[in-house]
């Protein structure tokens, strides 16, 4: 009925026809030990030859293909020319089909094993991770077994390839336990198929395990029920007051139907945004929604609320000209909300709730590591929905009880405004310092204090709506001024104001985790290699909110600080994109804030401990026993 409608729907059908045709087109995948054979023999001279024996259907990346020793010599390899691919996830490559052979002339004196990385894909279907495999120069003139001891390769080209391994990104040596066990190490990445090696689903595997489990189908059902387990969190808390306001504007229409249409509309974009960021992160190689939570996107829609919110108040009447009105009267009646709701609904879901969670941060590094765009955002898109689903009730059986037009129409106007304030302030404090947020807070809350006649001096009768309406004003203008006194004290806390001047408030602050920040890889190898301690490693940004629960509800819980007192502490703040961060970021497979990893004193991620989003005090202890084997 609607052209905007239309649009949505047909991306909609788009992304989930694209992600049937991508499941039923492709054959399964071999594991990867069958698409790449690796033998090593010995050569005449001392050195050792690789030999792969790719399956048909697949390909090898010639420039992905390196080796290094434990003790992290320069190891000098040659490679033949291969063949040249313009590859839809790297663009321009030299690859093998069939076979590939690589040849180390020597060996340094000692070195009792080396490791070889390399990475393939398959044809018009995955790509698999980079990988590691051990081989044992005493056992050369057969086939290898893989020690599953993973690493990064470092990049080159030509004919002849130098590899310089840092103890960070080839910190392969450790590897541990039986045969077919080891550990992950930095940067996270899993195991070939078969090794036994649990898959943590905040690391990335989630999709992945889902289509193993059922197929595609199963996978994109499973992110519409995450993402309704996700939609009474506080990702997903703002969307509501925003959807409210949009209905409440459209004076005179706040029928169920209306409200129906417009919230679908308003899930339908935000779940198309949800798509299209897995679009964007596979074209671009980074998560659009971090990279929007920049300092100018930010104060722009904060402006935007604060723009609503006074029309709100009536100082001024958000229209067109009324010439452009006349012109395009009679064809977009009843389409610019519609469209309002619409864009509304899309920069909600890309800019207002910026939360990065497990099912989030699985499906991006999916699509960045199979390149499988379509699964993918097939499975933001259902994430989406699910999280809008009750978005769709409220908007729909909330808009029917909506008061009409008139006297009443005038005080619920007024509400809006100032749940557009609210989002304003919201936005707007992820980039100013605590105390000045604080003054925000303190200044609207004295406002509504004052608007609801919470110092009395209304006139005519008071009925009980009326004296609900006072004492929540006064309510409001004590808690306002409470936050006044903190903001002076310099308070961080809207939920603790006075925290700064109680005993208990300044033995918290004394005990609170020491973080050392840090922001670039070699920092991290640095601080891992300077002590025999573990490492909790912790991505934030001021503008998570999620981190700010977690620093507030787990990182000042006793317990956890006493679990935490033999770890070294490291902080990676990616507030605003900066080379040494995002090359971390990419390093170790990170979507965005918060996401912790429990790193051994060797260098080597504890499997199955990584955490992405919001997880209470019990939880992380046992992460933590988790990490330490008990």
């Amino acid at each position: 009925m609607m052209a905007i409608t239309r649009v949505l729907a047909a991306v909609a059908f788009a992304v989930t026809a694209g992600t049937l045709k991508a499941a039923t087109a492709q054959s399964e995948p071999l594991p990867i030990d069958q698409a790449f054979a690796l033998t090593s023999t010995a050569t005449a001279t001392g050195g050792v030859e690789l030999n792969w024996a790719i399956a048909g259907g697949y390909y090898l990346y010639r420039d992905r293909i390196a080796v290094a020793t434990p003790a992290g010599e320069t190891v000098e390899l040659d490679i033949p020319r291969g063949e040249s691919k313009d590859d839809p996830n790297f663009g321009a490559m030299e690859v093998f089909h069939g076979a590939a052979t690589a040849t180390l002339a020597s060996v340094p004196t000692g070195t009792t094993e080396i490791a070889v990385s390399f990475q393939g894909c398959q044809e018009n279907g995955i790509c698999y991770r980079p990988v590691t495999r051990t081989i044992e120069l005493a056992a050369q003139s057969g086939r290898s077994a893989p020690g599953q001891r993973l690493a990064r390769p470092t990049n080159g080209g030509g004919d002849r390839r130098t590899l310089t391994p840092s103890s960070f990104r080839n910190a392969f040596e450790a590897a541990s336990g039986p045969a077919g066990t080891a550990k992950s190490n930095l940067p996270a990445t899993n195991p070939a198929p078969g090794t036994g090696i649990q898959v943590d689903a905040a690391s990335g595997g989630l999709v992945a395990s889902l289509l193993n489990d059922g197929g595609a189908g199963w996978a994109i059902g499973t992110f519409f029920l995450l993402g309704l387990g996700l939609a009474f969190t506080p990702c997903v808390f703002p969307m509501y007051p925003i959807l409210a306001g949009q209905l409440g504007r459209q004076e005179g229409r706040t029928s169920t139907r209306h409200g129906l249409l417009h919230s679908a509309v308003y899930v339908l974009a935000m779940a198309t945004a949800f798509g299209l960021l897995g679009v964007a992160a596979a074209w671009s190689g980074q998560n659009l929604q971090m990279a929007l939570q920049s300092t100018p996107a930010i104060l722009v829609v904060s402006l935007v609320f604060l723009v609503l919110a006074l029309s709100m108040f009536g100082l001024f009447e958000l229209r067109l000209p009324s010439a452009w009105t006349s012109a395009v009267a009679g064809v977009t009646a009843g389409r610019s909300g519609i469209r309002s709701t619409a864009a509304l609904g899309f920069t909600s879901a890309l800019i207002v709730g910026p939360c990065v969670t497990a099912p989030l941060a699985g499906a991006l590094i999916y699509i960045g590591q199979t390149g499988d765009i379509s699964l993918g955002a097939a499975a933001l898109f259902a994430l989406g929905l699910g999280q809008g689903a009750p978005l769709v009730a409220f908007g729909t059986f909330g808009a029917g009880i909506m008061p009409r037009f008139g006297p009443w129409m005038q005080a619920v106007t007024r509400a809006f405004g100032i749940a557009f304030l609210v989002l304003a302030i919201w936005m707007i404090a992820r980039i100013l310092p605590p105390f000045a947020a604080l003054w925000l807070w303190a200044a609207l809350l004295i406002g509504v204090g004052f608007e609801l006649g919470g110092l009395g001096g209304r006139s005519g009768p008071r009925g009980p709506l009326q004296r609900i309406g006072q004492t929540a004003g006064v309510l409001s203008l004590i808690y306002g001024s409470t936050l006044a006194v903190g903001a002076v004290a310099n308070a961080d806390d809207p939920l603790r104001p006075l925290a700064p001047l109680t005993a208990n408030g300044a033995a918290r602050d004394t005990a609170k985790l020491a973080f050392d920040k840090v922001e670039a890889p070699k920092e991290v190898a640095d601080a891992i290699a300077s002590g025999d301690k573990p490492t909790l490693l912790y991505f934030t940004a001021d503008w998570c909110v999620s981190c700010d629960v977690l620093e507030r509800e787990v990182f000042e819980d006793e317990r956890v600080q006493a679990r935490l007192a033999g770890y070294r502490l490291l902080k990676v703040d990616v507030t605003d994109e900066r080379p040494g961060s995002a090359a971390l970021m990419s390093e170790l497979a990170v979507v965005g804030p918060p996401t912790m990893l429990f790193v051994d004193h060797e260098g080597l991620e504890i499997p199955g401990s990584r955490i992405v989003g919001e997880i209470p005090a019990e939880a992380f202890i046992e992460r933590i026993r988790l990490a330490e084997g008990n």
